[in-house]
């Protein structure tokens, strides 16, 4: 009981020490809570004491009674020592409270002067924030002001531009639109004046052309009848020609026939002998007869003239069949190719090609810069063969110049003077001649245009692509045909 009333009284006398404490400490939970944790360690120090002082009073009432009063005695010295110790620790324990609570209180008010301070500064920097932003404001203000006053100028500014613009390209178009005007009734005065020049010329090169085609068709007239007047001279000389020779040939046959008859009966009526003969049975001349003299002359130059025999008799026209060596170039065309015509005396002859008469042109103008560059060589263009059909032979011999055309440069090849071929014939539908003329550059037969026209083009054409071959001989026994054993024996050129 008494440790229970000293508990008590110690929690009491605590209670009235840290009263001031307690009380100041309503306003602040952490002084609260010191105390209280003060107090409950006094409570629990009473606590193990009155639990040790049981255990004691216990074992003192066990102990002997003669040590009951010393040991009270020493209880109570003891519990004296222990309240006066108990007293100074509560004594130490109240002024370290104290001085904690001090301390605590300078803490607390150096925080509060610590917390005013910074709301002071925190303020100012507001109220300075603020008067800055009130400045920032006014500024923004002010250069918002500026920037509108100085977008309305700018604008004002553009806006006179603009119509400044406006106006220059008012004005440079209304200057445009005038000079176009103006341009457009240049271009139609101009129109105008080339259309009036252009029906001019049209009028002028109608009535120049109705005059040229009048001209054309006159001189077309003139030229068809002389040419049928030729044509028809041509033929009827040709006929007259031609009976002429058949006539001489048929007085030639009757003259040999009665020769041959007349020698048989000399020669049967001399050797009766030899009536076997199986020659002279069928009127062929003896061995040692003089053949007859051929109708045509054939020596090489036309002034020549027989001694003796009846008149000679050329034809006047002639298909020449032309093979040509390509000229030496310094970089030579493949496949090799020449441009032929035919040059006779003044004039030449180009191509009509296999089945027309060649066309006979002035030298000038056939080997002139206008042939040169236009039709040049006719159908034998780019050709080393060329049929150059119905030229005009001269009294039966003519000096022939074939002519390799260039556009810059003619290869005018060897002149050759030439007749008509009495060798070529026409055999199986093959045409042969056995008398070619060769000369530099250049291989030709001369076929009379009669057996030409007999052989027809496909013949032509054909000796031409075999390259007028001298193979085939024109040779006849003579006791068929002495006269064309003679012609086939003459010499070759």
């Amino acid at each position: 009981m008494r440790v229970a009333a000293r508990t008590l009284g110690r929690a009491a006398i605590l209670a009235v020490a840290f009263s001031p404490l307690i009380l100041r400490a309503g306003a602040r939970a952490a002084d609260d809570s010191a105390a209280h944790a003060i107090a409950e360690k006094f409570s629990r120090a009473e606590d193990a004491e009155r639990a040790a002082a049981a255990k004691k009073a216990e074992a003192q009432k066990k102990a002997e009674a003669e040590k009951a009063r010393a040991e009270a005695q020493r209880q109570a010295e003891r519990r004296k020592a222990a309240s006066a110790q108990h007293a100074a620790d509560e004594a130490e324990m109240l002024e370290r409270a104290r001085e904690e609570a001090e301390a605590r209180r300078q803490d607390d008010e150096r925080a509060a002067a610590e917390r005013a301070r910074v709301e002071a500064e925190q303020e100012a920097a507001r109220a300075e924030a603020a008067r800055l932003a009130q400045d920032a404001e006014a500024r923004r203000i002010e250069d918002d002001r500026r920037a509108e006053e100085a977008r309305q100028a700018e604008a004002q500014r553009l806006a006179k531009e603009v119509e400044d613009n406006r106006l220059a390209e008012d004005r440079k178009a209304e200057e445009a639109r005038q000079a176009e005007v103006a341009r457009q009734a240049e271009d139609a005065r101009i129109a105008k004046e080339a259309e009036e020049k252009r029906l001019a010329e049209q009028r002028r090169a109608a009535r120049l052309a109705n005059e040229a085609e009048a001209a054309r068709q006159a001189e077309a007239r003139r030229k068809a009848e002389e040419t049928r007047q030729a044509d028809a001279a041509r033929e009827a000389l040709e006929q007259q020609r031609t009976e002429e020779a058949e006539r001489v040939a048929e007085k030639f046959r009757v003259a040999r026939e009665a020769r041959e008859a007349r020698q048989a009966r000399e020669r049967a009526a001399a050797a009766p002998e030899r009536d076997t003969d199986t020659r002279n049975s069928l009127g062929g001349p003896a061995t040692d007869a003089v053949p007859p003299a051929p109708p045509w002359n054939l020596s090489r130059d036309p002034g020549d003239a027989p001694d003796s025999g009846p008149a000679r008799f050329l034809p006047a026209r002639v298909t020449v069949l032309l093979v040509m060596d390509p000229r030496h170039r310094i970089f030579p065309a493949y496949p090799p190719a020449a441009n032929p015509v035919l040059c006779i005396g003044p004039g030449c002859y180009i191509s009509g090609g296999a089945d027309a008469p060649a066309e006979y042109m002035p030298r000038g103008s056939a080997l002139g810069p206008v042939n040169s560059i236009g039709r040049r060589a006719g159908p034998c263009r780019n050709q080393l063969t060329c049929v150059f059909r119905d030229v005009e032979l001269g009294g039966g011999y003519a000096q022939i110049q074939p002519v390799d055309m260039g556009l810059m440069h003619h290869d005018r090849r060897e002149i050759r003077g030439v007749r008509p071929d009495p060798t070529c014939d026409l055999t199986g539908g093959h045409l042969f001649c056995a008398e070619p003329v060769v000369g530099k550059g250049y291989r030709a037969w001369i076929v009379p245009e009669v057996i030409a026209t007999k052989a027809g083009a496909e013949a032509l054409r054909e000796a031409l692509a075999h390259g007028l071959p001298a193979a085939r001989s024109a040779t006849i026994d003579p006791a068929i045909d002495p006269w064309q054993s003679h012609v086939h024996a003459e010499s070759s050129r």
